[in-house]
């Protein structure tokens, strides 16, 4: 019998070994009416204010509550965005939105919805790979993936389903 007693003290001892931390131990700050601006040459790009946000040490995210965001074109707002949740990218100011996304076009009343939506700071598009509905005055558009400027002058849909106009009575 004793020669399998140090197999099974060993076996026993392995699965008490305490394993690292997980991530999320890692010291966060919880920041209420968080705000975040970008502009180019001084001309403001967008602006991004959430009701809360969660910053994780060495994660370079931001865990968004009730983010929105306006859009500028020429000093001039020109979209406005909400949504339940999303994150920031502290590194490079990309934003996912999830969760009840619209995006409305102040130009031209036009507006977007979906579940989630990513704004990519370098090409300056939204890009989502989601179902999409788009409604614009005269029309609207159901697909799956989606690239837009943010004013949504420039909208294209890639898997598009239908699309449905409106009576013209």
């Amino acid at each position: 019998m004793r020669a399998w007693a140090p197999a099974v003290l060993i076996a026993l001892a392995a699965g008490c070994r305490r394993a690292a931390p997980p991530r999320s131990e890692e010291p966060q700050q919880r920041l209420e009416g968080f705000a975040l601006s970008q502009s180019t040459l001084g001309s403001p790009a967008w602006d991004l204010e959430a009701r809360s946000a969660t910053l994780s040490e060495g994660d370079r995210v931001a865990q968004l509550n009730a983010p929105a965001l306006a859009f500028y074109k020429n000093k001039k707002k020109v979209s406005t965005v909400t949504a339940r949740a999303g994150i920031v990218r502290t590194d490079t100011y990309d934003v996912t939105l999830s969760s009840d996304v619209v995006v409305h076009s102040l130009e031209d009343q036009s507006a977007l919805m979906t579940s989630e939506l990513r704004y990519s700071s370098q090409r300056k598009l939204f890009l989502t790979d989601k179902d999409v509905l788009v409604k614009r005055p005269g029309g609207t558009l159901r697909g799956t993936g989606l690239e837009a400027s943010p004013d949504l002058s420039d909208i294209r849909v890639f898997n598009q389903r239908t699309v449905v106009e409106k009576d013209a009575r």
